[in-house]
């Protein structure tokens, strides 16, 4: 399972897209789905160097849209400065949890239920901050 993320800076929610594998026409669409979900507003959108970011149907794509659709690339093999890969570790412990999953479906439900969930906040005074708004104060850790 893969997952596409976008992190509204402001709110810090995420905007999330699962796919079975990563890549260019399923990214793609993901970027037609941030597009949409913030289609009054300017966007910078930061990226690292995978393969499929960098296809010459997504160059067309982002070509035409440069007015309102801003790219910053990252240099390569610089997943620090990237933001959005501290989001996917925090995913990933709440998840991990120290057990095994043994069917997708249930995986897959759990980590959309966590990306839900998921805030981030990358500003002063509480720069880095995650936390996890469950219902009723559930923990998934605990409740797994």
């Amino acid at each position: 399972m893969s997952v596409f993320g976008a992190l509204d800076y402001g709110s810090g929610r995420l905007e999330t897209m699962t796919a079975p594998t990563a890549d260019a026409d399923r990214f793609g669409a993901f970027l037609t789905q941030v597009a949409a979900r913030w289609s009054d507003d300017q966007l910078v959108l930061v990226l690292d160097n995978a393969s499929y970011h960098k296809t010459a149907g997504l160059r067309a794509w982002f070509a035409a849209r440069a007015a309102r659709i801003n790219v910053v690339w990252l240099p390569t093999y610089s997943p620090q400065l990237n933001l959005i890969e501290r989001v996917w570790r925090f995913v990933k412990s709440k998840l991990a949890c120290h057990r095994w999953w043994r069917d997708l479906d249930r995986l897959t439900a759990h980590a959309q239920a966590v990306l839900d969930a998921t805030r981030a906040t990358f500003a002063a005074p509480t720069y880095p901050h995650l936390r996890l708004d469950w219902p009723n104060g559930q923990d998934f850790c605990v409740s797994a």
